[in-house]
């Protein structure tokens, strides 16, 4: 037999789920703009009646269907397949615009403009070129004290010129190492703060009874945040646990472990390469693709090089100083091999005027230019000798007045054919060489972040019309709870009219 309130409490659950809905409706439009917010959602099915046995047969207690409504839970709309997927995209975009940067940054330190702004060269190659022509007029007239200045200031702008962009490159790389360490904290800080809401979710979902499909939103909404925010260092894996927490891996390593959260280790080699560690084991971090990796294998990278495990095959810093070293090198070996100083009676050429040599001098003025030193694009300088006398340019130190060598050096400096190591050409085609790949390598890497950013956008939009809040359909979503509220009070009003039959009408 029915219960004869039974219709009331059909029509005041249908209340209670139409304005929990309209509730839940009006949090979602005041968070439309909020960041990271995932759409809510009413879950609700229809409430259960009971059957009963007898005598071998099932009976259904028909008397009782119509009991109204329950609600499950509050649920997000949210999609784990589409976080993963964007998340790893994530780890695209971090790499290559990182590399894009740094990459941009060594050109930027190694810029060569034959004619810059303001109407001057600037870069090694115009150094070059400068002391190619001051001794090309020098060879008219080796007479002239004027011309001879203006060589030993092409020779000492060189020097300059090489010692500027070595420096450059170290600015550079002193750069990446501090914001290194900066994206270090970031990812650190992320960690910790994910175990700390994985115990706030842990506890929340004993004290209030949560279900793995129903949780705390809010703090749910602020973990899925941070681990967005960590993808772009690193490739992020996340692992669902029954309680609520969360597993989460960087490159592979388990940086999340419930509660328990582990760091990433900072240091600096004495060669200059740099490390990151995690804390756990003290093993290599390697977080796969991400800024992280980006800006190690550029602070790190030598290219075919490599000297040492600390290093990478990647074309970074270490590997244009090798490039600048190795130019100073062969530039001073050339040009301190071809005037002579000394010869027999034969006219055998005993030892050559070394018009480089190695600056060693230190802040306390101790320490000298060393012509006998290897040279660098760090210490290059011009002798002492040539600083102190243009006329020692010249074989006989001005006595003898011949361009031969003079002439000599002008062909050295402009068409001989120059074995690298790993390049053959002139100065010149060497030094387009290592710009024109690094330049290559920028608009490389530039174009895989774009093609990146664009997949990535692609996945975000898809994400967000998935879990972001659309104002249209909230509307609608209102419009139809405010029906249904309408609706389940009207019904309300026709179930007390039907017990006012029954109580006071019947049977009078």
């Amino acid at each position: 037999m029915r219960p004869t309130f039974l219709g009331f409490e059909a029509s005041k659950t249908a209340l209670f789920a139409s304005q929990k809905a309209l509730d839940i409706t009006g949090n979602n439009l005041a968070n439309i703009s909020s960041k990271g917010y995932t759409r809510q959602r009413v879950d609700q099915v229809s409430a259960k009646y009971h059957t009963y046995a007898t005598k071998g047969y099932m009976g259904v207690r028909t008397a009782l269907a119509g009991e109204g409504t329950s609600i499950l839970g509050i649920g997000q709309t949210r999609d784990k397949q589409l976080d993963t997927a964007l998340r790893q995209q994530c780890s695209d975009i971090g790499e290559f615009q990182q590399r894009g940067d740094i990459l941009s940054g060594i050109e930027e330190a190694l810029q060569e403009f034959d004619i810059g702004e303001d109407g001057n060269g600037y870069g090694i190659r115009d150094a070059i070129s400068t002391l190619y022509n001051s001794l090309q007029d020098f060879s008219i007239d080796t007479s002239s004290a004027t011309y001879a200045a203006v060589v030993v200031d092409a020779f000492d702008n060189l020097a300059a010129t090489l010692n500027e962009k070595f420096v450059n490159l170290e600015e550079v790389g002193e750069k990446y190492k501090v914001d290194l360490q900066t994206y270090n904290s970031v990812v650190n800080n992320g960690l910790a703060k994910i175990a700390a809401i994985n115990k706030d979710i842990r506890e929340s979902m004993v004290s209030n009874q949560y279900t793995e499909q129903y949780g705390p939103n809010e703090l749910l909404d602020e973990r899925n945040l941070l681990i967005d925010e960590i993808s772009t260092y690193g490739e992020v894996g996340v692992k669902y646990n029954s309680d609520g927490t969360v597993d989460v891996t960087i490159g592979g390593h388990k940086a999340v472990d419930g509660e328990i959260a582990d760091s990433i280790v900072y240091r600096e080699n004495s060669d200059g390469t740099v490390n990151l560690t995690w804390k756990s084991a003290g093993q290599s971090a390697v977080p796969g693709r991400g800024i992280l990796s980006a800006t190690v294998d550029l602070l790190n990278g030598r290219g075919p090089k490599i000297q040492n495990s600390n290093e990478t095959l990647a074309k970074g810093i270490p590997y244009y100083k090798d490039k600048l070293n190795t130019l100073a090198t062969y530039l001073s070996d050339m040009c301190n091999n071809t005037i002579p100083e000394d010869v027999d009676a034969s006219g055998n050429i005993l030892s050559y005027k070394k018009l480089f040599g190695a600056d060693m001098r230190q802040e306390d003025g101790s320490g000298d230019v060393y012509t006998d030193m290897y040279i660098t694009a760090e210490n290059i300088a011009i002798s002492n000798e040539l600083n102190e006398d243009s006329n020692y340019l010249l074989f006989d130190n001005g006595g003898n007045t011949d361009n031969t060598y003079i002439l000599n050096l002008v062909a050295k400096l402009s068409s001989t054919q120059i074995d690298f190591g790993d390049f053959k050409g002139t100065f010149e085609d060497f030094i387009a060489d290592y710009t024109t790949g690094l330049g290559n390598d920028v608009s490389y890497a530039y174009e895989r972040y774009d093609s990146a950013v664009l997949v990535g956008n692609n996945l975000s939009n898809y994400r967000d019309s998935v879990m972001g809040v659309s104002e249209t359909e909230e509307t609608t979503n209102m419009l139809a709870y405010n029906r249904a509220f309408q609706a389940a009070s009207r019904m309300m009003t026709v179930m007390d009219e039907l017990l006012d039959v029954i109580i006071n009408r019947m049977a009078v």
